[in-house]
């Protein structure tokens, strides 16, 4: 047998070898979506706008399947980003790109579920109906009492109750709790959901009478299926002490929150995170009773429980800041609030400051400069007003905001902002500027591989 030539042998192996190479839309796909897992969003936000823009080019290859997936990842992402008339784009295209390829017809709902979503968040609620109720008549070809047809009745009493057209959202809801009771009989705890989602909109609607009846209800189911200590429980005592709370009943919203803390603190133990809201539950029925002296340290407590289980910058610290500071104004105590609400206001401007130049970065990272610039102004404004202008994470976003000038060719400003972050780096503290050093060398230091 005579041998191959190796020009031959070369040319079969780079075919093979580019045929199994991933295609840039791939590449780009699957970059984005690690990316995303890993929360980089800026880097996501690049490689997912590659993959779409790649779709246009035509490649026999590649599967409809990945295309939508691809679309719907940007959407995903645009939700998270505030960008909601382009999740709405890709939503969109997601479910045209999955319709003529889905079998069954049902696994169309997911797609119709997210374009709905991003209805709604884009404020477009009155939109989203038709497509809530086209997920509904594919899901009832898997028959009337199909799990998903109870969901979709839920999701279309949410969207009228979002829009306040009350006779319609009770009729979902309504059939959302018929549709249960059929499946699953009248004491199933999935029943008592539907009867919580009727108490709401009956109390959204002002029908006090109504709403305390279903929530009694989804009470009693709850308590026979599971007991009268369950942590499932919670909720419901909740929703009924905020009811009586609304009625200004401030005895039987005592009680209700009374038990609902006490089955937490059992379960969870006095310092869970999920205490804290029960505790501070009972501390407002005491506030709006204008009994302060026992309010007082339910406040004190919740805070102390969310300082203890969650990040110095957590908004839920900045709320129970501003709930002691309410409490002391209240009292005319206004030398002790004020700076618990100054407390709270720097945690909130601090939050702003890492939101707002990570939007910036991915405006930037999309080639929007002046998206980008606008946000990085915004970022140093509230940053240098929060934290003072030597705060290395302000130093952070000015080098940021210098890299972003330079990219735009605004070289001259660029340089003005160097000279500024220099200055500032000076003068910086020995300690801060160590501290500042090592942060900056861990963030580029290379991955070490295993």
């Amino acid at each position: 047998m005579r041998p191959i030539p190796i020009v031959v042998l070369t040319i079969v192996l780079s075919a093979a070898l580019y045929a199994q190479a991933p295609s840039a839309f791939e590449t780009h796909l699957t970059a984005g979506q690690a990316a995303v897992k890993q929360s980089r969003y800026a880097e996501a936000d690049t490689q997912l706008h590659a993959a779409v823009a790649d779709v246009d080019r035509p490649d026999p290859a590649r599967s409809p399947g990945r295309v939508v997936e691809a679309y719907s990842a940007l959407c995903d992402l645009d939700l998270l980003m505030s960008r909601y008339d382009e999740a709405i784009a890709m939503a969109g295209k997601a479910v045209d790109m999955a319709e003529p390829i889905t079998q069954p017809a049902t696994d169309l709902s997911p797609h119709l579920l997210r374009l709905a979503g991003a209805l709604r968040a884009g404020g477009k609620t009155q939109m989203a109906l038709p497509v809530l109720q086209r997920m509904l008549t594919l899901d009832q070809t898997l028959g009337a009492d199909d799990p998903k047809v109870s969901a979709d009745y839920d999701k279309l009493g949410s969207a009228y109750l979002e829009l306040s057209q009350m006779e319609e959202a009770r009729d979902a809801y309504r059939k959302a709790l018929d549709t249960r009771i059929s499946r699953l009989g009248p004491e199933d705890i999935e029943v008592a959901t539907s009867w919580v989602n009727l108490g709401v909109m009956e109390q959204r609607n002002a029908k006090a009478d109504a709403a305390q009846k279903d929530y009694e209800t989804a009470l009693a189911i709850s308590e026979k299926k599971l007991g009268p200590d369950a942590y499932g429980l919670t909720g419901i005592l909740d929703r009924l002490g905020r009811l009586f709370s609304e009625q200004k009943d401030y005895h039987n919203a005592e009680l209700q929150f009374q038990r609902s803390l006490a089955i937490r603190e059992k379960i969870l133990g006095p310092r869970h995170s999920d205490v804290a809201p029960a505790v501070e539950n009972l501390g407002w029925v005491y506030f709006f009773d204008k009994k302060y002296l026992e309010a007082e340290p339910l406040f004190q407590r919740a805070l102390q429980i969310w300082i203890a289980t969650k990040e110095p910058t957590n908004p839920l610290i900045a709320q129970a800041l501003d709930n002691l500071g309410t409490l002391y104004s209240a009292q005319r105590r206004y030398p002790e609030a004020e700076p618990f609400f100054r407390k709270a206001l720097f945690i909130r401007e601090t939050k702003d400051l890492e939101s707002l130049s990570t939007l910036a970065q991915i405006y930037q990272a999309t080639n929007e400069m002046k998206k980008a610039d606008e946000y990085f102004q915004r970022a140093l404004l509230i940053g240098e007003k929060a934290l003072g202008g030597d705060h290395p994470e302000v130093l952070d976003v000015i080098d940021e905001y210098a890299v972003m000038l330079r990219a735009a060719n605004r070289i001259v400003e660029a340089k003005k902002m160097e000279a500024h972050s220099k200055e500032l780096n000076d003068k910086l503290a020995p300690e801060k500027a160590a501290a500042r050093n090592a942060a900056n060398v861990q963030a580029t230091a290379p991955v070490q591989k295993h």
